[in-house]
């Protein structure tokens, strides 16, 4: 968590000295809804400080501040970010828009409780995981008309691109990229990122530099009794296979540590040696129910728990992305939501790819190798995602792996830039 605290120091310090060159812009929204929205924001802190039993981080960015760095962060990404908050709260779903220099936008849709949005939610996540196409727009527009629908005119009027969602208990686990408005799929409109809390991700835009890819995994393990996981191995090759083609290789190196190799004292050796751009990892991440300590990452010869995540030195090698291309989340139950939606905190690093369950399918590497061949080209990583989870809809789209579980459970975890 150093490096955690390290990073929002700075970027609290780069943040101050943006606000003093205009203070015009610091008491836009009204003294009552900036104390709402800094204890909504002290809430979502608490509930990860909780989970993980540490003390995360003691800054708070009020509301207007949000907006300015929405604001100055669209501007050096050549997009427009918008921040939305999606809490329910038992009686009704509370929700909150903030956009580049615009004041908080609030509504509240008390016809949406908590059993009714959740029980849509479950039946979200299992009609996408039986392939059930159709149940699963049903539902997704459902849920599209609660969570985006209320907020068409001013994404439109603000030209949002990209959106950062911070969900509440409950919903961290939805598969936003598959929300449905009736004709498309949200993530054929925007980029989306899901945020622990604005408070708690690295807000300095740095322009990725592809370099080094690091690419780890096992497909079988020293324990007999851990499943084996043979399109690990094919997704490593896949990948190496592809950045290293004419094309691409003025981009991209790949280093590979498999099976015997993949065990912490060779990963932390590899890390503080060599400068890697992203760290792709192909192996089982459990996000269980109860504590952080039941989740883990598997290496080869033992259960890396999820509380002992930054026992590897992730920022020795100062990569701005992990990637987790075989996650599987216990989906809707809060605890194994909070871990998922933990990852790049837990690692200390701005950003994180995750999957909300395990794709056991080819379509699992196209997609990893259209985001890294996307990555370079693009102003953001939201973007890249975005692109790459596209070019599996759009070129199987009247096939199978047009149906949203086969890339609609990626998500981009804390800074989508």
């Amino acid at each position: 968590m150093r490096h955690l605290i390290k990073r929002l120091t700075l970027a609290t310090a780069v943040t101050t000295i943006c606000l003093s060159a205009t203070p015009s812009a610091w008491s836009q929204t009204a003294p009552g809804l900036t104390k709402k929205i800094l204890q909504m924001e002290r809430d979502r802190e608490k509930e990860f400080e909780d989970y993980f039993e540490e003390d995360l981080a003691s800054v708070s960015k009020t509301a207007d501040q949000t907006a300015l760095e929405l604001a100055r962060i669209s501007q050096a990404t050549d997009t427009q970010s918008a921040l939305l908050y999606v809490i329910p709260r038992q009686t009704h779903l509370h929700l909150v828009l903030i956009t580049p220099n615009g004041t908080p936008i609030v509504k509240d849709l008390y016809e949406v409780t908590d059993p009714l949005l959740f029980k849509t939610a479950r039946n979200f996540h299992r009609s996408i995981l039986r392939l059930d196409n159709q149940s699963a727009q049903e539902a997704g527009l459902k849920l599209h008309s609660w969570i985006i629908a209320p907020y068409e005119k001013e994404l439109s009027e603000a030209n949002i691109d990209l959106i950062l969602f911070c969900l509440g208990d409950g919903i961290k686990d939805l598969a936003l990229p598959a929300l449905y408005d009736g004709n498309q799929y949200l993530i054929e409109t925007y980029a989306i990122s899901r945020i622990p809390a604005f408070n708690l991700i690295d807000t300095q835009y740095r322009p990725f530099k592809s370099g080094s890819l690091l690419a780890m995994g096992a497909s079988h393990f020293q324990n007999k009794q851990v499943p084996p996981l043979p399109g690990s191995k094919r997704e490593l090759q896949a990948l190496e296979s592809s950045l290293k083609n004419s094309k691409q290789s003025r981009f991209w190196t790949v280093e590979r540590l498999e099976n015997r190799s993949f065990t912490q004292a060779r990963i932390n050796t590899q890390l503080k040696t060599t400068r890697h751009s992203a760290l792709h990892i192909a192996t089982h991440a459990q996000f269980q129910p109860g504590e952080a300590k039941a989740s883990y990452l598997q290496l080869w010869d033992k259960k890396l728990l999820l509380t002992d995540l930054n026992d590897v030195d992730w920022d020795a090698s100062k990569a701005d992305l992990i990637v987790l291309s075989a996650c599987q989340t216990a989906i809707g139950d809060t605890n194994a939501a909070n871990g998922f939606a933990g990852i790049a905190l837990k690692a200390g690093v701005p950003s994180a790819i995750g999957t909300l369950w395990s794709i056991n399918d080819s379509s699992s590497s196209t997609l990893m190798k259209n985001f890294y061949t996307s990555l370079p080209q693009s102003s953001t990583k939201a973007q890249a995602l975005q692109t790459a989870q596209r070019l599996i809809l759009d070129n199987t789209l009247r096939g199978k792996q047009s149906a949203p579980y086969y890339w609609a459970g990626f998500s981009l975890i804390s800074s989508p830039w």
